[in-house]
């Protein structure tokens, strides 16, 4: 077997997928795209000069199939794959499968939006594959992307995911529901720009423990009152729930 990976097939046409093409094709040879969604799939298809597949028996000879689709149909396409190609997805919570031999996790802990421009040079990527020989060939395609490339088992690798639903998809609802109280009341939601932008930029510098403040961090019971009697439903739910957990979390302070 090879040690290196220089020919892939990539199943699936979404952001991920979008955003790892861009990358890969510099690295290796793109021999085909297969996605359910076909609209998507021609566009990408078009745009990186790769062959649109339409039925997965077609998948031509190749050193890696990667699928890069929603977690509930990994299971069904890796069934779909010739037993003899090596596979990888890229998803963060869906365990390894034990019942093969050639299976591996190409996993990028980031967020991917098609219409936001991603350096993947920065972007830790998460390996572990069920037999050594593919862990290290996936270890090496990573480093030819990333400067951070990491071994991960799946239990590992779950509880990152996790976290980091908490970190960006929880975060990024509060901010759409900031958004929405700013569009409500007819105020400019970009007042509150800067101050996400400082939020992120420091705990780059102190830890999230030292860096929360706010009434809730005070304890401060009048603007927290003040701020429910403004709110409904589960905005006001949301609110209750995450200052009963700050106050808590400093209770010892």
């Amino acid at each position: 077997m090879k040690n290196n990976i220089n020919s892939v097939f990539v199943i699936g046409a979404g952001n991920v997928a979008y955003h790892l093409l861009s990358a890969l094709k510099k690295e290796v040879q793109i021999v085909g795209i297969h996605s359910k969604g076909v609209k998507n799939a021609k566009e990408l298809s078009t745009l990186y000069n790769i062959k649109l597949y339409k039925d997965l028996v077609q998948i031509p000879n190749c050193d890696l199939v990667l699928i890069c689709t929603n977690d509930d149909t990994i299971h069904s396409i890796i069934k779909q794959i010739p037993s003899h190609l090596n596979i990888a997805y890229t998803s963060g919570s869906i365990e390894l499968p034990e019942e093969y031999q050639n299976v591996g996790v190409f996993y990028p802990l980031q967020t991917f939006s098609k219409n936001k421009p991603l350096n993947l040079s920065d972007v830790p990527f998460l390996i572990e594959a069920n037999n050594e020989i593919l862990f290290h060939q996936l270890f090496k395609l990573g480093q030819n992307l990333s400067s951070k490339v990491i071994k991960a088992n799946s239990s590992e690798r779950k509880k990152i995911h996790l976290a980091a639903v908490f970190i960006n998809n929880f975060t990024n609802h509060m901010t759409y529901i900031s958004s929405e109280l700013m569009k409500k009341n007819n105020l400019d939601w970009e007042l509150l720009l800067p101050l996400l932008k400082e939020t992120i930029s420091k705990i780059e510098v102190n830890s999230p423990f030292e860096s929360q403040t706010g009434p809730a961090r005070r304890n401060d019971n009048t603007v927290i009152q003040d701020h429910l009697n403004m709110l409904e439903n589960e905005q006001k739910e949301i609110y209750q729930i995450l200052t009963r957990n700050i106050i808590k979390t400093y209770n010892n302070d």
